[in-house]
């Protein structure tokens, strides 16, 4: 049974997290795997595989796993880790990667495989940092690195993060669409860059959407939005699109659920738009399939986007969807069938909204064409299997 060791900063409710959080309720049987934290703290913690050993640190790496507010009950800690932010804003983060690294010793187990799951983000945003943990502190005979973002757009396309890449034996990314954008940047790289798919725990999914599922008021159309409330998500050009939609004629109810930064923001947009009767927000749920198994349609309004793990659950229960053009909308929801992909601008939200929700047979056409597809994990543990060298 391989050794590998998978290295993250928290897990929080994310994207990433959630990835991982799949990810080893997949593969934990079959691999002898140590998850390693930055801060072992997120609502995933309590719900991991039994088999799966959690590490975390003490040294500075653990600043990069913890937010400034969840600092502020140790003065020492809120100043080190405000100091540590603010270098990394004045002088980036490889200055400050390497004030950090002296705080940390080389791990004393040698691995059969060290995974990095998280990417850096933008060189003055003190986040990430798991790319430089694995290459300088982590001993393993194979080192990988996962992408989950559109590196073109995400603002992690940098010479010194592109110059990591270079180290690692192996980087996955969690779609082709996320594997060409990488390329476009780091196109020397083709040989090491393949394409590992996101895990799901589908039977979950269907069994959540069953527990108290949402029922939604009759003679109207019922839009939901699963998404941190973020500026990259574009919740608010959602908001606007069902506004147009009501003002043309069509009964329309937007669920949002999930929360975030723009959360007050998002509240004034509603309220400008006079969407109080119309707009409804339901914060972060343990549950969203339930919100999701008896709507009309899941948006997607993201300016930019890697392989929302959302397109696939909607997928699993049967959901049309209609998203912006991003990344992988191609090959995720053209390809299979499942939804449709506007331009990533306003004007064509609201057009295909529109002409989507006008024509309610073809929302229960593109349903009935979904409703009983299988979905399974097997080809993500092939090139899971494949990536390590099994």
């Amino acid at each position: 049974m391989k050794k590998i060791i998978i290295v993250n900063n928290n897990m929080k409710v994310g994207g990433v997290q959630k990835s991982l959080y799949n990810l080893l309720w997949g593969v934990s049987e079959k691999y002898d795997i140590t998850l390693y934290l930055f801060s072992k703290s997120g609502e995933y913690i309590d719900h991991l595989p039994p088999t799966v050993e959690i590490q975390t640190c003490t040294s500075l790496f653990r600043f990069l796993g913890v937010s400034q507010a969840e600092s502020k009950n140790c003065l020492r800690d809120k100043l080190t880790r405000g100091v540590l932010a603010a270098l990394c804003k004045l002088l980036g983060r490889p200055f400050v990667m390497r004030l950090i690294s002296l705080s940390q010793k080389p791990l004393a187990e040698e691995y059969d495989v060290a995974i990095s799951y998280l990417q850096n983000g933008d060189i003055h945003s003190f986040y990430g940092g798991v790319n430089e943990f694995v290459l300088q502190k982590v001993r393993a005979k194979k080192k990988i690195s996962f992408l989950h973002c559109d590196y073109e757009n995400c603002g992690a396309n940098h010479p010194q993060n592109n110059e990591l890449y270079l180290a690692f034996d192996k980087i996955a990314a969690c779609s082709d669409g996320c594997r060409n954008a990488f390329l476009h940047v780091m196109p020397d790289l083709e040989q090491k860059c393949v394409t590992v798919r996101n895990f799901h725990r589908y039977e979950q999914i269907l069994s959540q959407s069953k527990a108290n599922p949402v029922t939604y008021e009759e003679g109207k159309l019922h839009v939901v939005m699963v998404s941190r409330l973020a500026h990259e998500k574009g919740i608010e050009r959602g908001i606007q699109a069902i506004s147009h939609v009501n003002q043309v004629g069509i009964p329309t109810e937007l669920h949002i659920v999930g929360d975030g930064p723009m959360k007050r923001k998002l509240l004034d947009v509603a309220s400008e738009c006079n969407g109080t009767d119309f707009v409804h927000f339901y914060g972060e749920q343990s549950n969203p399939y339930r919100y999701m198994c008896n709507a009309d349609l899941l948006l997607i309004t993201s300016f930019n986007e890697a392989a929302p793990m959302i397109i696939d659950e909607a997928y699993c229960l049967g959901l049309p969807i209609l998203s912006t053009a991003t990344t992988s909308t191609k090959e995720m929801i053209l390809n299979r069938g499942c939804g449709w992909v506007c331009d990533n601008s306003q004007f064509s939200i609201n057009r295909s909204l529109v002409e989507i929700l006008r024509n309610r047979s073809v929302i229960e056409y593109v349903r009935s064409q979904i409703r009983y597809t299988d979905v399974d994990n097997i080809n993500p543990m092939k090139q899971f299997a494949a990536l390590i060298g099994d």
